[in-house]
């Protein structure tokens, strides 16, 4: 199981970001927490944009899966 309000407070923080340095550690640490269904594929090369876009999409699945679903 995850904690998926420490998981959606960890996207806020990496969105909000400016470090592209700190942003990226922090996107890969949040991917890795993820369970296999809901990581994101990265490409060789991340901007903060796809970062970005990624993490908006994240959270929206987020919200459709404690909707459905019962995450802790």
């Amino acid at each position: 199981m995850i904690n998926a309000k420490k998981i959606k407070l960890m996207i806020r923080k990496c969105i909000y970001e400016e470090n592209t340095d700190a942003k990226i550690k922090l996107f890969i640490r949040i991917n890795n927490i993820l369970p296999k269904e809901l990581r994101i594929e990265s490409p060789t090369m991340i901007t903060k944009d796809f970062i970005d876009k990624r993490l908006y999409s994240l959270e929206v699945k987020l919200e459709s899966k404690l909707q459905s679903t019962s995450i802790s």
